[in-house]
């Protein structure tokens, strides 16, 4: 009985993106953990305080903005906005004209976090991604590839 077509794990490109992402995600947690935030916390941290920096019509920046701009789903964007909630680190309000959604914005100690966090992720992406920084271009072409092809988006 044939249960894989490739001879060894190590050639399956879905196999070896597991593993190198299982090894970024730990190291994600390594650094994040100090602040007292999990990774999905903190990408929607950090992408709150990004739109809302960059929200240049002053609308605000609602949930569902949130999920799409950090792909991630909105069951549960609102659940991980919840806990920030609970932990103050942001607060949600009623939109002005749209009865169904919540603008999103960070507390100062949220956005304080945010940029701690922002700057330690950084250092670790560039510690762990210096194995391949000679070809970092190829390596960010091919990842873009992929999110625009293939996300939800």
């Amino acid at each position: 009985m044939k249960i894989s077509r490739y001879k060894n794990a190590q050639d399956s490109p879905g196999y070896l993106l597991w593993q190198v992402t299982t090894m970024w995600q730990k190291e994600m947690r390594r650094v994040l953990e100090p602040l007292g935030l999990t990774q999905p916390q903190f990408v929607l941290l950090h992408a709150c305080v990004w739109l809302n920096e960059h929200d240049q019509e002053g609308k605000g920046v609602t949930q569902v903005q949130l999920a799409q701009f950090a792909n991630v789903d909105v069951n549960v964007t609102s659940q991980v906005l919840r806990t920030l909630e609970k932990r103050g680190l942001i607060v949600r309000n009623r939109h002005l004209t749209d009865t169904r959604a919540n603008i999103i914005t960070t507390t100062p100690e949220g956005t304080r976090l945010a940029i701690e966090g922002i700057e330690l992720a950084e250092a670790a992406d560039n510690a762990f991604f210096d194995l391949v920084s000679d070809r970092k271009d190829e390596y960010m072409e091919i990842m873009q590839t992929f999110i625009k092809h293939k996300s939800d988006r």
